[in-house]
């Protein structure tokens, strides 16, 4: 197991490779990073007595911490951003389950520009979202998570105490000899 200081890491880790594949302007790994790091914070922020993380721990984290800029046209919503996560994730696509359950649920589509398109008098139900605000806006969000863990102790407790679950990229000449493993 890593130790508590290299799992920080992790979390630092996530948003770095946000950044990379931003940078490149490669839209579909940004936006499964997004949505891979919101889960992995909300699953960090979950209180002690939940084995696993939930539909409403990832809603309760973006509605906390995912704020744009407030210029955009768009205000984050959990419920959105937990659909638009279901609907990237399972079927590469913007419709979801739940967007068929609740029509006040809003679709995304993406653009790999930095401004959201929202104007709810031509469609109240789709949003076509700036890849690039949004990344810049998860890590803005990770980061504002981060610093609350600094602040709270107790979610800085329920977060130390699961970071050894998180996944570690480690340099070459740091990897385990699997060998050993067996």
């Amino acid at each position: 197991m890593s130790s508590v200081k290299e799992n920080w890491g992790a979390i630092i880790s996530l948003a770095s490779q946000i950044k990379s594949c931003d940078e490149i302007g490669l839209v579909c790994p940004s936006l499964a990073m997004c949505f891979i790091s919101i889960d992995s914070m909300a699953s960090l922020a979950r209180s002690l007595d939940k084995p696993k993380v939930t539909r409403k721990d990832f809603i309760d984290w973006v509605d906390r911490y995912l704020q744009g800029h407030p210029e955009q046209k768009y205000i984050y919503r959990g419920k959105d951003v937990y659909a638009a996560r279901c609907a990237f994730l399972h079927t590469y696509g913007a419709t979801s389950k739940i967007h068929e359950q609740d029509s006040s649920t809003i679709k995304f589509v993406y653009h790999d520009g930095g401004r959201h398109s929202y104007n709810s008098e031509v469609d109240p139900s789709l949003v076509v979202i700036g890849v690039r605000s949004f990344t810049n806006d998860v890590i803005c969000a990770m980061e504002k998570f981060m610093e609350d863990c600094s602040l709270d102790t107790g979610l800085r407790q329920r977060v130390i105490s699961r970071l050894d679950e998180l996944f570690n990229i480690l340099p070459i000449d740091q990897r385990v000899d699997t060998t050993q493993l067996t």
